[in-house]
């Protein structure tokens, strides 16, 4: 179940489930939370999987009782987040960067961990998200990484042109809202290279931070906005040089490094922070790590001056991506991980480990 249809819940239920299906696996569906045809369809099923859902307050009764109806009948309740929703620094965002109230924001981080703590397992997509999650559920947390469906990507951008204004060299950054303190040391190479290669556009896809315009000249920037999740590889084929930075934060230490993958479906040669994307890029065979402006202000010349270097770096970078980080390849480990956890609570159930919600309300069947 997903309450949007966003690049998380793309990468995180629509793909795996699509590619799932396309191999010839059987018995996976995804729906939007208020589906009204789940009551009729959820016995059909061993288990519902919650895509960052959480409920208010003031419907958490409500919740509650659905939960006991659907662990009454059988089925395990898995959470599913490829964030951090559950530490401090979530609450610190939701004030600092999406204007929330604090208090508002603390109780949303306690809706979610309420919601956490009545499932029966979880999957994430990284080791250090994994170790954040237990730190508040006993229940199993399994890892299922990002893994990225070249087949479709790359049939989304057989059909894209490049904007014909682009006619020059491209860098690149897409991405959704986040700190200026996540782009503005690459910001300020940018400035520095727009002043030193004057045919190269900076493309920017998403969020516009101010930090972007604090240092490049308005005129030398090709703005997009964000695209629905179904086109947006599209877009990148703007970028011939992407980038990736990201700060040093706790929430971002949990992240995954979609956007490399992304940048090297599309062809594109990649220079990143060492937050994250370190553990994807080999610094000066498939990509650049770089941290100080300094650094980002070389790689990126390196890419700008040869043309054969750029190629050379993102057809080293598709390849590694294609062997070890394709969906196809991959999907298995989301049947394993449900399978897991699954088997963990048949198990409890047999031998009458229940849930609190399940004792409260073991003699309600609700419907919703």
């Amino acid at each position: 179940l997903v309450g949007e249809r966003g690049g998380c819940e793309a990468w995180r239920t629509f793909q795996p489930i699509a590619e799932l299906q396309r191999q010839g696996y059987q018995g996976f569906e995804w729906g939007m939370r208020d589906d009204n045809r789940l009551a009729d369809l959820v016995h059909m099923f061993n288990a519902v999987v919650l895509q960052r859902l959480h409920w208010p307050a003031s419907e958490q009764e409500g919740a509650e009782r659905w939960f006991a109806a659907l662990h009454k009948a059988g089925l395990a309740i898995i959470y599913e987040a490829d964030d951090d929703l559950f530490s401090d620094d979530f609450v610190r965002r939701l004030v600092n960067l999406h204007g929330k109230p604090l208090a508002e924001a603390e109780e949303r981080r306690e809706c979610i961990l309420r919601v956490l703590k009545s499932c029966d397992g979880v999957t994430v997509s990284t080791q250090r998200l994994a170790t954040i999650a237990r730190n508040y559920t006993d229940r199993p947390v399994r890892v299922v990484g990002n893994y990225i469906d070249l087949r479709w990507f790359k049939q989304v951008q057989k059909l894209a042109q490049r904007d014909p204004k682009l006619t020059g060299l491209t860098i690149g950054w897409a991405g959704g809202n986040r700190p200026d303190s996540d782009v503005e040391t690459m910001a300020i190479a940018w400035g520095r290279i727009a002043e030193r290669y004057p045919n190269v556009t900076f493309v920017i896809q998403g969020h516009h931070s101010k930090a972007f315009y604090d240092n490049v000249p308005n005129e030398r920037i090709a703005m997009a906005d964000g695209m629905p999740v179904e086109t947006y590889p599209a877009g990148l084929v703007n970028i011939d040089i992407g980038c990736c930075p990201l700060g040093n934060t706790h929430f971002n230490r949990a992240k995954t490094y979609i956007k490399a993958m992304e940048y090297a479906a599309s062809g594109a040669a990649v220079v990143a922070s060492p937050v994250v994307y370190g553990q994807l890029i080999e610094h000066g065979h498939d990509g650049y790590i770089a941290e100080t402006v300094d650094e980002w202000e070389q790689a990126l010349s390196a890419l700008v001056e040869s043309y054969t270097h750029r190629k050379q770096m993102a057809k080293r970078l598709l390849a590694k991506v294609r062997q070890f980080h394709s969906l196809e390849q991959n999907a298995w480990r989301w049947v394993d991980a449900w399978s897991e956890i699954v088997n963990d609570y048949q198990n409890r159930r047999r031998n009458k480990i229940l849930l609190p919600s399940e004792v409260r309300y073991d003699s309600q069947i609700l419907r919703v």
